[in-house]
């Protein structure tokens, strides 16, 4: 696990002070939400008055033309209870899913914001879980724990007073019961805050087991793998149960300790209720308001124990996704109008919407010539060996460079870095001969199209995944573009055209269509820079050249490095660089280095042998 991901220990107190920050924008209606909680605690701890009036100063007293008029009182005392009840819990779920809302949207514009090395380390299913389930957890926080707590503190200090008043005598031994309830409650109070944090990590580990093994479900079977994942999700699905079982036995020793208290408080009221009645100290009327207010009084308090449960899971959830959004080191260099409020001291404002357009000290480039210079460059990814080592060559303008080399010789780590999607430790690397870290991000990457060997579609349309939701590229430039490069009969092929939705991951298309459709996506963006990861091993003698037509087509006119597989790419390249473990080998065009009888027509030979179809 990443070390953003990691719950780092922090003041409970610190904790919940950041988590009512998040309803800062919210302060009107959790005003009206407290008032309105507050009038409702108080009609329903002094509703067992009511009853006492009745019985003692109508029944008993036999005056029963008062009857009706006390009866009146009552109802319309428990529609107006009632009516508060709706309005507040209905106010209060409305507070805590705006704040959910902008929370959510707050972590996502977040996670965009995170270089990749984050997403290296960490599995797709704890980001899945901060995103999803550990912001939903923090609803019942608002919803139902930290202003229904303050009702039901209002509550029990309401009924305590009418106690007091009604007879003192009775109430003061009616409460020799609370120091075993507040002791009990404190011990539930500690045990059940460690057994929170165990469950959502145990929630967090399943989640990023069943996303990866989801995603990977074609390895598994292929390798008929299903029954040692089954044992090994089934260890990891014990751990999630056994966290939760902790938890719940904590519950199952706390409530039945209330329950037997309560029972200890009737006994003491009864008992103690029926002397002071025969002794003319206390009417009936008090005696059976004295079991509802007891009843009334124990109600909260076993209540708030699911408050608490309430607010310690969302104290718990809130950490994990602090110490996400407070992540620093990771943050991709991109400028927000929130960015610096994110980080700063205790406090998290989600009120402002992020900006992708203001650079911060940044140059925003207008055109890019394509001028790629690698001068003396180290990178390594995390604290791994070194990647590539003291790397420098130079791209002209409108030119192609290829590279070439066996598996891990560096070739995607030169394209991760002049798109900034990975950062180099030593050396410089310029674009029109300014250094790539003074460009707005957001702005160079608009200038540079990469096209994958994996291509990634996004379940949904064609047309929006080649303009990834752009409206400001039409449909009759899609077109145009695929009948330029022949890809256009596919498409209107399938059921729908441009709008059949290609499913998630795009598994409707095959790997040729997939391939086509990031050249089109590509061709729309209109790049000053191509950088191609040219991918045709797999794909039938057709679509081959409808793809080789396409790199031509994207090529012509561009700054391009190609990471080369096929042959007839790199011939038509005017550099080409022969990498070995990070370090150039050699350089030179085609017929330079075949000249040289070195490594680079090595490779070349093998490509042309029967036994190698790539030059990798």
């Amino acid at each position: 696990m990443s070390k953003s991901t990691t719950p780092q220990k922090t003041s409970q107190w610190k904790l919940l002070l950041k988590v009512l920050n998040l309803a800062s924008n919210q302060k009107s209606k959790i005003l009206l939400a407290v008032i309105l909680t507050l009038i409702q605690s108080l009609l329903t701890a002094l509703q067992p008055y009511l009853y006492k009036i009745i019985i003692d100063d109508v029944i008993v007293s036999k005056q029963f033309n008062l009857l009706n008029f006390w009866i009146a009182i009552l109802i319309i005392w428990l529609i107006i209870q009632t009516v508060l009840g709706f309005f507040n819990s209905f106010l209060s779920e409305k507070i805590a899913q705006n704040i959910v809302l902008q929370l959510r949207q707050f972590v996502y514009n977040h996670l965009i914001r995170l270089k990749l090395r984050f997403f290296d380390k960490t599995p797709v299913g704890t980001a899945v879980t901060r995103s999803v389930s550990d912001i939903q957890t923090i609803t019942d926080l608002f919803s139902s724990g930290l202003i229904t707590i303050l009702g039901d503190l209002v509550q029990i200090i309401a009924i305590l007073s009418a106690m007091l008043y009604i007879s003192w005598k009775l109430t003061l031994p009616t409460l020799l019961v609370i120091p075993l309830l507040l002791y009990s409650a404190n011990k539930f109070r500690k045990g059940i805050r460690d057994t929170f944090q165990d469950v959502r990590n145990q929630v967090s580990a399943l989640n990023a087991f069943l996303q990866e093994r989801i995603t990977g479900m074609s390895t598994v079977q292929i390798f008929n793998q299903e029954e040692r994942q089954f044992f090994q999700f089934q260890e990891i699905n014990k751990k999630h149960r056994d966290a939760n079982i902790k938890s719940v036995f904590y519950y199952s020793i706390f409530f039945p300790i209330v329950e037997v208290l309560v029972a200890l408080a009737f006994a003491i009221i009864i008992g103690y209720g029926t002397i002071l009645l025969f002794n003319l100290e206390i009417q009936l009327g008090a005696i059976t308001a004295f079991i509802m207010f007891v009843n009334l009084f124990f109600r909260p308090i076993r209540a708030i124990a699911d408050r608490f449960n309430n607010i310690q899971m969302g104290v718990v959830a809130a950490e994990r996704i602090f110490n996400l959004i407070e992540d620093k080191e990771n943050i991709e260099d991109l400028k927000y109008h929130h960015s610096t409020n994110a980080t700063s001291n205790s406090t998290v404002e989600m009120n402002s919407t992020p900006d992708f357009s203001s650079p911060e000290r940044k140059i925003i480039p207008n055109q890019i010539k394509g001028k790629i210079e690698f001068e003396n460059v180290f990178f390594r990814y995390n604290e791994g060996p070194w990647i590539l080592k003291n790397l420098s060559f130079s791209v002209r303008p409108g030119e192609s460079l290829a590279l070439v080399g066996k598996t891990g010789s560096g070739k995607t780590s030169i394209a991760g870095l002049i798109t900034q999607l990975y950062h180099h430790q030593e050396g410089e690397i310029r674009i029109d001969d300014t250094l790539v870290t003074d460009f707005h991000l957001p702005s160079l990457r608009q200038k540079i199209a990469f096209v994958l060997q994996d291509v990634f579609l996004f379940s949904g349309s064609i047309q929006n995944n080649l303009t990834l939701n752009n409206s400001t590229i039409p449909l009759e430039e899609l077109i145009h573009i695929s009948q330029k490069i022949g890809a256009y009969d596919f498409i209107q092929a399938l059921p729908g055209g441009f709008e059949y939705n290609v499913q998630e991951l795009g598994m409707s298309l095959s790997t040729g269509q997939r391939q086509l459709i990031s050249f089109i996506r590509a061709l729309a963006a209109n790049p000053d820079i191509i950088i191609l990861d040219e991918a045709t091993s797999s794909v039938d003698t057709q679509t081959e050249q409808m793809i080789q037509k396409a790199i031509e087509i994207l090529l012509n006119g561009r700054t391009a490095i190609v990471i080369a597989h096929r042959l007839s790419t790199i011939k038509n390249c005017d550099t080409i660089l022969v990498l070995n473990q990070g370090e150039i080998e050699e350089q030179g065009s085609h017929e330079e280095l075949m000249q040289k009888n070195g490594s680079y027509r090595e490779l070349v030979e093998q490509y042309q042998s029967a036994s190698s179809p790539t030059l990798d």
